[in-house]
């Protein structure tokens, strides 16, 4: 099953390599977050995220990588997410920037990156316009966590986030609204917010036939 997921993510992204548009979280007024002005008066800040797909090999299953924050920090301080960060001025488009913050965050270089696509783009209440590129890295030595940025480096079977149905839509209280928010549960990881929004967007492209009508 992971060389026929690893096959689906290919063939994907050779028909659709470079997306448009905004990937739409679950919470109707982020619907109306524009790239084009102010994020809750906050100017937009243009970012991007590595999704790292490890191909299977020797009996072991194709595997998503995925970080858990460090909790001093200034933005999604403790949370589960994908590496990656703003964009810096000397960045070669997003997929520039993807791979500089992999490789400041978990220490895998570029080359070791065969980056297959982007995702529609993201826009967070924080501000940050985020696109997410996806990669595919062959198995060999793992990445290691940067402590000033990232607690933790784990790893999840590709076809458990491949699978729409492992999503649900959670919500919470947070200044003073109800909040709706993408989440699942893997092991003691909280994976939600953005990082579940994109993993289900393209749960949900590799899984068509899963989508609402």
């Amino acid at each position: 099953m992971s060389e026929e997921l690893i096959s689906r993510l290919e063939s994907h992204f050779r028909l659709r390599p470079s997306a448009s548009g905004l990937m739409l979280p679950p919470d109707p007024d982020e619907h109306e977050l524009s790239p084009d002005g102010l994020v809750y008066g906050r100017p937009i800040r243009p970012a991007a995220v590595l999704v790292p797909v490890f191909r299977p090999k020797g009996g072991q299953p194709a595997q998503i990588m995925l970080t858990l924050r460090a909790s001093h920090l200034r933005q999604h301080a403790g949370q589960v997410s994908f590496p990656g960060g703003a964009t810096d001025p000397g960045d070669d488009g997003p997929i520039g920037t993807a791979l500089r913050e992999t490789r400041e965050e978990t220490r895998l270089p570029e080359n070791a990156v065969e980056v297959v696509g982007t995702l529609p783009s993201l826009i967070l209440p924080s501000a940050f316009h985020v696109t997410p590129v996806v990669g595919l890295i062959e198995p060999g030595p793992l990445p290691s966590p940067s402590l000033g940025e990232v607690a933790e480096i784990f790893y999840v079977p590709a076809q458990i986030l491949m699978d729409p149905a492992n999503y649900q839509v959670a919500t919470m209280t947070f200044q003073g609204r109800e909040r709706q928010f993408m989440e699942m549960h893997y092991g003691r990881y909280r994976i939600w917010g953005a990082t579940a929004t994109i993993l289900h967007h393209l749960a949900l492209q590799l899984n068509p036939e899963q989508r609402a009508p």
